[in-house]
């Protein structure tokens, strides 16, 4: 059961890339504010990994596909942000009651 915190954050479809730069600015500033926190998936990369990663945005370059994962920080419900960068297509979905 949502809590008033995470209430407002419902499933939904991105209707524009503006649609999903505003998700991702909400669930940054939400995270921000303690109300999300991030779900680790992977361990952290390592240094060469890191390094590489870090040269590859610089020099401009932007994955296709992102999957982030969050968790209310009051109730512990679980938010998942997946989306197709170069189309600008995705969506926010409240997941089952996965509390793990």
């Amino acid at each position: 059961m949502p809590c008033t915190e995470c209430s407002e954050l419902s499933t939904h479809t991105f209707r524009s890339p503006d649609d999903l730069i505003h998700a991702l600015g909400l669930a940054a500033e939400e995270a921000n504010r303690g109300v999300l926190s991030p779900i680790e998936e992977k361990a952290s990369p390592g240094a060469a990994e890191a390094e590489a990663i870090y040269s590859a945005l610089e020099a401009g370059a932007l994955p296709r596909r992102i999957r982030y994962r969050f968790r209310c920080t009051s109730c512990g419900d679980c938010f998942s942000l997946t989306a197709e960068m170069t189309l600008g297509t995705g969506c926010w979905t409240r997941e089952a009651n996965d509390r793990s």
